[in-house]
């Protein structure tokens, strides 16, 4: 179709429906590009705008973390350990006892397996069967980790099964040292 064969069929049409297909075409002229090109525009403007507060509130949460840091003291500090007395070995286990109360761990358990004597101080190996959840193990183990620092352990076996399940049974074999009776 020429511009001639539209002219002549627009002129044809009522005014009533010339009014509708201007408005129509203005309304297409308008809307197209506002779909086509500025909305998603917009809608990405706005998302980049929202990560970049997130990523100032990121910055200064990471700023404050090393402004807290900074304000520790840098020389690490020895931290002293003291054996306990040969006596104590019950006030150890006790406190041992507490910590694994805490973490949910049931003692089946505790045998000594043997002492040895050194110079000052003696060697005790304790074997320890524990009915405990996996989780409560890492727990108890964490636990003796950071608060009884002369409470070694040196092998640890965990085992369940269908009547146990999801507890079991955990064997610890560690190692303590006391100070001896002079």
């Amino acid at each position: 179709m020429n511009i001639k064969a539209i002219k002549s069929k627009f002129e044809k049409l009522s005014q009533r429906e010339k009014i509708i297909t201007a408005v129509t075409l203005a309304a297409i002229a308008v809307i197209v590009p506002y779909m086509l090109l500025y909305s998603p525009s917009s809608v990405s403007l706005k998302n980049k705008k929202q990560a970049i507060q997130n990523l100032k509130k990121e910055i200064e949460a990471v700023n404050a973390a090393l402004a807290s840091q900074a304000a520790l003291p840098t020389e690490p500090v020895a931290e002293k350990i003291a054996l306990p007395e040969a006596e104590d070995l019950s006030g150890m286990l006790a406190a041992i006892s507490r910590e694994a109360t805490i973490a949910n761990v049931d003692f089946v358990s505790i045998a000594p397996e043997g002492f040895v004597h050194k110079d000052k101080f003696i060697e005790l190996k304790v074997k320890i069967e524990l009915k405990v959840k996996f989780r409560e193990l890492y727990d108890f183990i964490k636990i003796l980790e950071t608060r009884h620092k002369l409470f070694l352990i040196q092998e640890l076996k965990f085992e369940t099964n269908t009547a146990l399940y999801p507890s079991g049974i955990a064997l610890l074999k560690a190692v303590t040292y006391l100070r001896k009776k002079e």
